[in-house]
């Protein structure tokens, strides 16, 4: 049987605790079932990384809305006692253990240092060859050039007015 205890008075989150071994119960073994000396940063990451993974799965389902309200649902349901409150503190769990590894690799790789440095290195030598070939100004005079040259060919050959009329016929 589960019971609510309160993390701190001020949480908004119950703990919960497994009085006895009940196999029909939800066991729930993570950051947000411990007692109530538990780590309020270590739950909130929990809840955070519950919110990412629902927010990424989201976005890969359905895009941008639906990715925002998986983040949302996903953060909400870490804190239920169910199941589904399991699944979604487990993915929590891993997020922030993927974070802590990939913050461990860069401490001992520094990718983060080495990255924004190629990227410095790569936008300083950009801009040395733009400087030294004007490929900027080249591309801007060039698309200046076909935009005229297509508007002198429609004003010549009626492309717009002829594509309105045959779509217009098309949909009546």
């Amino acid at each position: 049987m589960l019971n609510k205890q309160p993390l701190a008075p001020e949480s908004a989150i119950p703990a919960y605790t497994v009085e006895d071994n009940d196999p029909t119960e939800s066991t729930i073994n993570t950051a947000l079932s411990l007692d109530a000396n538990s780590d309020d940063k270590m739950r909130d990451s929990v809840i955070g990384g519950a919110a990412i993974a629902g927010g990424v799965a989201g976005l890969a389902v359905c895009g941008p809305a639906l990715g925002l309200v998986g983040a949302v649902g996903a953060g909400a349901l870490a804190t239920q006692s169910n199941k589904a409150g399991d699944v979604a503190r487990a993915s929590g769990e891993f997020v922030v253990a993927a974070g802590d590894r990939a913050k461990k690799i860069d401490e001992e790789y520094h990718i983060v240092d080495k990255t924004k440095s190629a990227t410095k290195n790569a936008l300083q030598s950009a801009k040395k060859f733009d400087e030294k070939h004007h490929v900027v100004d080249k591309t801007k005079s060039a698309t200046k050039s076909a935009l005229q040259s297509a508007k002198k060919f429609d004003e010549k050959h009626h492309v717009v007015d002829k594509t309105k009329s045959a779509t217009k016929s098309a949909l009546q």
